[in-house]
């Protein structure tokens, strides 16, 4: 994820990173000592020669066509949308929310392999899934996940997932905040320019009121697509997609990512994305493979 609130901040308020993992915007808090976190995946992609090579195809000869300029261009707002900002869209209310949520009995942390395994599930029937990897959760269960849809091919494009389960307590929730850095203005079309060139975004009220932004950038020839989904219990989904090997810098190796903006929208609004779930969807997690674990040990 390469963004600035654009997306480089995005995939920064995505949480800490692991080792190989990147994150959005301002500096990523550790642990308690400030709310929240975010995780930015730090991880570059060494692309084989092969990649390369199809990469230069796709750019018109040049290997480099992922980071060819971008003309910046009117931004669509989204059918049945709105841009975000204020008076737009209700942000949900969170002080009510519990300090400190324990499992229910006979539940437990989702895994990050768990993630991996739902993410793929959600995706469009038939979709070709592989490179797995993921992190397990620490003191907010905050869980992060990637896989590559086009099998394990040097072809293939990265979907990626992040599950914030303790969002609400981040700074952006900060209601001192001025709207550049407010949850407000995360939450909206300007809010989330940076790198590239915003094509198409919606923000969007849902009738149990969470808070939906889809949004599309251009850079060059990459093309990424994110779904991003605030609830009212406090938990952001975010999922990114681009038509690159890596979601931050290609290759390009499609004309247009594998999955459509619907279909993001289809997989952050899931109700299996929970903090706690049965022990069956984490031992269920291990029909995927091979995984690699980002988790910190």
């Amino acid at each position: 994820m390469t963004m600035d609130m654009d997306e480089r901040e995005l995939t920064r308020v995505m949480g800490e990173a692991v080792g190989g993992v990147r994150p959005p915007t301002r500096e990523l808090i550790d642990g308690a000592a400030r709310r929240g976190r975010r995780m930015r995946r730090r991880r570059r992609v060494v692309a084989g020669s092969v990649v390369c090579v199809l990469a230069g195809m796709l750019a018109g000869g040049s290997v480099f066509g992922a980071y060819l300029p971008t003309v910046s261009g009117t931004t669509t707002t989204l059918p049945g949308s709105t841009s975000g900002g204020p008076g737009e869209v209700d942000l949900p209310d969170f002080s009510r929310l519990p300090e400190d949520p324990r499992p229910p009995e006979g539940k437990e942390p989702l895994t990050g392999r768990a993630t991996a395994h739902i993410l793929k599930e959600l995706l469009p029937d038939g979709a070709d899934t592989g490179h797995y990897e993921g992190q397990d959760g620490t003191w907010s269960q905050e869980t992060y996940a990637s896989l590559r849809v086009g099998g394990w091919g040097p072809t293939a494009s990265e979907v990626l997932v992040n599950f914030q389960p303790d969002f609400h307590r981040s700074e952006w929730a900060d209601p001192d905040e001025d709207f550049e850095n407010s949850l407000e203005g995360f939450y909206s079309c300007e809010g989330r320019e940076g790198d590239g060139s915003m094509t198409k975004c919606g923000v969007t009220q849902l009738a149990d009121g969470s808070v939906l932004m889809l949004y599309e950038v251009r850079s060059g020839l990459l093309v990424r697509r994110h779904a991003d989904l605030l609830r009212p219990d406090g938990t952001r989904v975010f999922v990114g997609t681009a038509n690159g090997v890596d979601i931050e810098g290609g290759p390009v190796v499609a004309m247009s990512p594998p999955v459509s903006l619907e279909e993001l929208r289809n997989v952050v609004t899931s109700e299996r994305w929970q903090r706690f779930v049965d022990p069956e969807v984490n031992e269920r997690a291990g029909e995927i493979g091979p995984y690699k674990d980002l988790t910190q040990h």
